[in-house]
């Protein structure tokens, strides 16, 4: 029973990652039986995971049509980044004003490590550590409301498969970093104004370059 649990958990996290990434690009159909083949499992383990993936918002189970990755609307797209947007510059703003210290050394580390991904064009890394920048100001906003519900709105359209492909919008990995330098500076100062007016460009700024570069070829075919 350990056995199954642990490859089903593998090939979740697999199949998760390639989708995450842009490997399997939204609308794309994905067959059990090529999957199963790949991973060199019984189709069992394929079939848990895509239940899994379809309750994070990753996948669609469509009836006589089959297993779909999740391609998003524009109209929620535009949703996502206004509302993330607010609750982000909310969070940036509680962190300036508690002070957090090892939250914003945290922050500093990650930001440290987005520079070494600018040099080496290291997009997975980037993300990672664009990942740990927002948790860290999540978290050190201390405020498990707002921690909640950010996290079911980004759950509920796989956000970071869309912060992969923005920064392949030639430029946006290096304006993306000044964004990130900015607001570290504005919650290292303690100027929660600042912070929280930072964080919202940032946001914006990700939406809107989503929006006008990427979202055709996300949307393509709809």
């Amino acid at each position: 029973m350990i056995s199954t649990i642990s490859i089903t958990a593998q090939v979740t996290n697999a199949i998760r990652e390639a989708i995450v990434t842009g490997e399997y690009e939204p609308g794309k159909k994905l067959s059990e039986s090529a999957l199963s083949e790949y991973y060199k499992v019984s189709r069992t383990p394929i079939r848990e995971a895509f239940k899994q993936l379809e309750r994070e918002g990753l996948v669609e189970i469509i009836p006589r049509v089959g297993t779909c990755v999740t391609k998003p609307t524009e109209k929620e797209l535009i949703e996502l980044f206004r509302v993330k947007e607010v609750m982000e510059g909310l969070a940036a703003s509680l962190l300036a004003e508690n002070g957090n210290t090892e939250a914003i050394k945290e922050l500093a580390e990650s930001v440290e490590l987005m520079r070494e991904a600018v040099e080496n064009d290291n997009h997975k890394l980037y993300v990672e550590a664009n990942n740990t920048f927002h948790k860290v100001i999540l978290d050190g906003s201390d405020n498990s409301k707002l921690n909640f519900l950010l996290n079911i709105l980004l759950n509920q359209i796989p956000y970071n498969r869309y912060v992969f492909l923005s920064i392949e919008v030639p430029n946006r990995l290096e304006k993306s970093l000044k964004e990130h330098e900015e607001i570290l500076e504005a919650i290292q100062s303690g100027d929660k104004e600042l912070a929280e007016k930072r964080m919202r460009e940032h946001v914006s700024a990700s939406g809107q370059q989503l929006q006008k570069g990427i979202a055709q070829k996300l949307l393509k075919n709809q």
